[in-house]
């Protein structure tokens, strides 16, 4: 088996607990993976919805999570950044980080150096924009992502395609994106030291410059089943 090896790996919002979560690609992704550094930027463990929607936990799920453990014990650093669907365990960081192993943190938030010394804040995004969690307009968006969820799972697994990434491609998904990004860019820069921003949230890889600032979106495990690599200081997106 073929190993991807990395300086530093950034993935988000797999859902784990729910069905929306990938659960193959992603046991592959992380079977393949050979990294320095893993950082989990949010919604790893859905808790919100195991809690709200009563979703259930997959055995392929536990072998997930042991598997990343197992990363741990190999010498991986990983770092777990809480989102919003695992926001319940950010009452017990605050503004620290609580180490769970030798090679395993968790934090609200995340400062990476890059292999160049550049320094990148690592956020889920959940917090900082208009289309964020406690917003009326991310209430509706929640809802209806929530709404959709179930017919996207369905016409995956039976026509191959996915309603929830059609969305994004119209002009009205393109601009909720777009204004995604730059409210994660302008919050990034109001710090002045920071080359730029890593997040998750929106579930659409991308890596975009604005006059200086990188930001960066991991993307997902549920549609587009990607994750952002670092290889000598210089980074990319990955897909499955």
């Amino acid at each position: 088996m073929s190993k991807i090896q990395f300086d530093t790996v950034f993935i988000a919002d797999v859902h784990l607990g729910t069905d929306r979560c990938n659960i193959d690609k992603f046991l592959k992704f992380l079977n393949e993976l050979d990294t320095k550094k893993l950082v989990m930027v949010g919604d790893i463990l859905d808790l919100h919805c195991m809690e709200r929607y009563n979703t259930h936990w997959r055995t392929k799920h536990t072998k997930a999570v042991e598997k990343i453990l197992e990363l741990c014990e190999k010498g991986t650093k990983v770092v777990y950044v809480l989102g919003n669907h695992d926001a319940i365990a950010r009452k017990y960081v605050k503004n620290e980080h609580i180490n769970l192993h030798r090679n395993l943190m968790i934090c609200d938030s995340y400062i990476h150096h890059s292999v160049k010394n550049k320094k990148f804040l690592c956020i889920h995004g959940d917090k900082n924009s208009e289309y964020s969690s406690g917003s009326w307009k991310q209430y509706f968006m929640n809802k209806g992502y929530e709404t959709i969820t179930p017919l996207n799972n369905f016409l995956k697994r039976t026509i191959d395609f996915s309603l929830v990434n059609f969305l994004k491609s119209i002009p009205r998904g393109k601009e909720y994106i777009d204004k995604y990004e730059m409210d994660l860019i302008r919050y990034v820069r109001g710090f002045y030291n920071y080359e730029g921003v890593i997040v998750g949230h929106i579930h659409h890889a991308n890596i975009r410059e604005y006059h200086g600032t990188t930001y960066m979106c991991c993307g997902d495990w549920c549609d587009t089943c990607s994750a952002i690599v670092e290889e000598n200081g210089s980074f990319r997106i990955i897909k499955y």
